[in-house]
């Protein structure tokens, strides 16, 4: 709870507050060039929509590149992706259609030829299912200066049609968005690779993208690297809004599993901790405390706990949340489901090591390293 005012705080200093305008300087020809690399496979229905966004940012044209990605020549993506090059030729686009299995990871493999390939100071890595306002990157390059290694977004998500997708929202709107926040306050990693700005030679002299494909968590290993080199790593005010066209709640658990898993590979210790940061494992730990120590009602202590926390997670979402705010009804519902999952999902994980992903099955290794399963 003590970390709930942090993150409200912090939100209002870093969020939604436009640098774009007073950050940047005068003159065009003083801004960097950018490639975005966009590493894709198949469509979801929304592609089409999420990807048009990018051909709409108002950045000059002649800094700004666009390298799409893909394995194969047949993936239902390239179709999409060659109408759009044509409904805007002013763009610098073009696609890259075969990547090169340099390592287990499949997205590093996917887009490995065109981080190659990109002659520019700063490379934007952007996920396909990423929806963008036409000023998200003047304000990621207003963050630049000397110093800065990685500006990044913090996970959020566009819209809330299903329930799914209000589950997504609350997840990464409350839990998520709480560690991820207090951890840019204390200046630690915290930089996710759905949507970042990297400086190519940063990243470079680490090795490229290929010194990473030996893990599947790749972002959190470049920033980790790129901030133990004195590189600075610094939030972008605008969040990195997914734009799925169905979520499922079979998914969202799935993924959920998944990453529980990464993280306890890549950390184990503080893994392990991750039950003490939630909800309802501390409500009923400090309502024992309470009912023990100050022989307070063990069940209102509880139920007084959870609606406080629910309340400070409702304001910390509304404070990130620019597009259309869900029912309080539905959000709650998602809210419980969430926050009851935490400790079955969390048990689940550690019954196994192995992760699938892309359509392929990984093990994972302490330290995150990670091998293919045949």
């Amino acid at each position: 709870m003590t970390f709930l005012p942090v993150c409200i705080c912090c939100r209002r200093l870093k969020l939604h507050r436009p640098r774009s305008r007073r950050g940047l300087p005068t003159c065009t020809e003083n801004l960097p060039f950018v490639s975005l690399i966009k590493p894709l496979l198949g469509d979801d229905g929304n592609l089409r929509d999420n990807l048009a966004t990018f051909f709409q940012q108002e950045y000059p044209l002649e800094k700004f590149e666009i390298i799409f990605c893909v394995m194969e020549e047949t993936d239902d993506c390239v179709e999409v992706v060659r109408k759009l090059i044509k409904e805007y030729p002013n763009v610098q686009a073009r696609l890259f259609i075969g990547g090169k299995c340099i390592g287990v990871n499949p997205k590093i493999n996917n887009m490995i030829k065109a981080f190659e390939e990109a002659q520019s100071e700063f490379i934007w890595l952007s996920d396909s299912n990423i929806i963008v306002s036409s000023d998200n990157l003047l304000e990621m390059v207003a963050c630049v200066n000397s110093g800065v290694g990685i500006v990044h977004q913090l996970p959020f998500t566009h819209t809330a049609k299903s329930f799914g997708s209000v589950l997504d929202k609350v997840y990464f709107g409350t839990q998520h968005a709480r560690v991820y926040l207090v951890a840019n306050v204390l200046d630690k990693n915290c930089a996710n690779g759905m949507s970042w700005l990297i400086r190519k030679k940063a990243l470079d002299e680490a090795g490229g993208l290929a010194a990473f494909s030996e893990f599947l968590a790749e972002d959190y290993f470049i920033g980790k690297t790129l901030w133990e080199r004195g590189w600075k790593l610094v939030l972008c005010s605008l969040p990195a809004l997914q734009n799925r066209p169905v979520a499922l709640v079979s998914a969202f658990k799935g993924r959920m599993i998944r990453w529980t898993r990464l993280r306890a590979s890549m950390m184990p210790f503080p893994g392990l901790l991750e039950p003490f940061t939630e909800c309802i494992f501390l409500g009923l730990l400090a309502s024992w405390a309470a009912s023990q120590l100050l022989e307070y009602s063990f069940w209102l202590f509880f139920l007084g706990h959870c609606f406080v926390w629910f309340l400070s997670d409702l304001l910390l979402l509304s404070h990130i949340e620019r597009g259309e705010f869900p029912s309080v009804l539905k959000l709650f519902a998602a809210w419980v489901m969430r926050e009851t999952w935490t400790t079955p999902i969390f048990l689940e994980s550690l019954c196994s090591q192995h992760v699938s992903w892309r359509g392929q099955r990984f093990r994972l290794h302490l330290g995150g390293r990670t091998v293919k399963v045949q």
